[in-house]
């Protein structure tokens, strides 16, 4: 298996989009670890089924952990502003234009 096979599958295990914020991803792990934790998780599952969820799980979260901590994130201006909120953007488009920006 590829490294981008081995990703696909370990993010499918928690529902993880193709693209998603570092947040998303973190809260999405760590609420299905806290599901299928033996200490914690409840349902009918056994303890063998629910041990064994749990450690496909810790394992599918190393690989993505390991990918993400090797992710270069880019802090250049086409990147930040690609990401800039709509009120954000209006604003640096208009903020001081007398008839679009307000006061501004």
């Amino acid at each position: 298996m590829g490294k981008y096979e081995e990703l696909a599958e370990a993010r499918a295990l928690f529902g993880i989009e193709e693209e998603e914020t570092m947040a998303v991803v973190k809260r999405k792990i760590n609420a299905l670890l806290k599901k299928w934790h033996p200490d914690t998780g409840s349902g009918k599952e056994g303890d063998g089924a629910r041990n064994a969820k749990t450690a496909a799980l810790v394992g599918a979260k190393k690989i993505i952990m390991k990918y993400c901590e090797g992710y270069r994130i880019s802090f250049g201006r086409e990147d930040v502003e690609r990401y800039l909120s709509p009120e954000e953007r209006w604003k640096r488009n208009f903020g001081g234009d007398h008839v679009w920006g307000g006061n501004g």
